[in-house]
């Protein structure tokens, strides 16, 4: 029960920071603030620290996930969801992110706004695939008997 609980709060971590951040904080930022370099530089900061935050819960979501013990594993679809949103997160983070720091004093150009779009694409699919982990719940669904239902259990 209190693994359970720690998968439900993680989750919320993970979904909330993504959506905040990227549909109300990111737009806020650009849509007040004067300076666009000055926007980018702090979204992209604030975007850096949930994609960290976010990294850590599916940390925690992944080996939990694993003590469902569903067979065969291919058919294990939130985890596999899991592990697709930390290669999202971290493609994102490792990859994107770092060539955009540079950038940021040419935040007008086209470089940049391609990274831009790169990266609001990356953060697009992380949050969507938050959004059937939500919807979806993160532990299988019982079928009555106390088994895992066929649907989630591959059989």
């Amino acid at each position: 029960m209190l693994i359970g609980a720690a998968e439900r709060v993680a989750l919320t971590v993970l979904a909330g920071a993504l959506w905040s951040v990227g549909y109300i904080v990111s737009p806020l930022l650009f849509r007040t603030m004067e300076d666009t370099a000055q926007a980018a530089a702090l979204v992209g900061e604030i975007t850096g620290l949930v994609a960290w935050v976010a990294l850590a819960c599916a940390a925690l979501l992944i080996p939990a996930q694993l003590r469902h013990r569903i067979r065969p594993l291919a058919a294990h679809w939130r985890l596999w969801l899991l592990v697709l949103l930390s290669v999202v997160l971290a493609v994102g983070e490792f990859w994107v992110r770092p060539p955009m720091a540079g950038l940021t004093e040419q935040a007008g150009e086209v470089g940049y706004l391609s990274a831009l779009r790169a990266a609001e694409s990356l953060y697009f699919v992380a949050s969507a695939i938050a959004l059937v982990l939500v919807l979806g719940g993160i532990e299988p669904r019982r079928a009555e008997g106390g088994r895992m239902a066929e649907a989630d259990a591959g059989r």
